[in-house]
């Protein structure tokens, strides 16, 4: 690596919630705009309790951010570039399957 990484921890901690299908299925929803708790169970197909547990582990390392809209809470990406972090371990991944 160029630079040396800063915060092994930290980052840790992110690699480990993106660790479970459900999380990552649910930030790669939430990368396409803002999703309310029900919306993204319904959409894939998981409970709200358990919906509400994944996104806050999600949002305890800092990969999404909560907005109360009345009774709802929703979720969007507190950045997009972890899209591209997504992408290119989904490329990793395939090429590692592929040998």
């Amino acid at each position: 690596m160029e630079e040396a990484i800063q915060d092994y921890e930290g980052l840790a901690e992110v690699f480990k919630a993106l660790g479970h299908p459900v999380r990552l299925a649910l930030l790669a929803r939430i990368l396409d705009g803002e999703y309310c708790v029900q919306d993204l169970g319904e959409q894939i197909n998981t409970s709200q309790p358990s919906t509400s547990q994944h996104l806050a582990v999600l949002r305890a390392c800092g990969l999404v951010v909560p907005q109360r809209r009345g009774k709802r809470v929703c979720y969007r990406a507190a950045d997009p570039g972890i899209e591209e972090v997504l992408r290119s371990a989904e490329q990793s991944y395939q090429r590692l399957r592929a040998r």
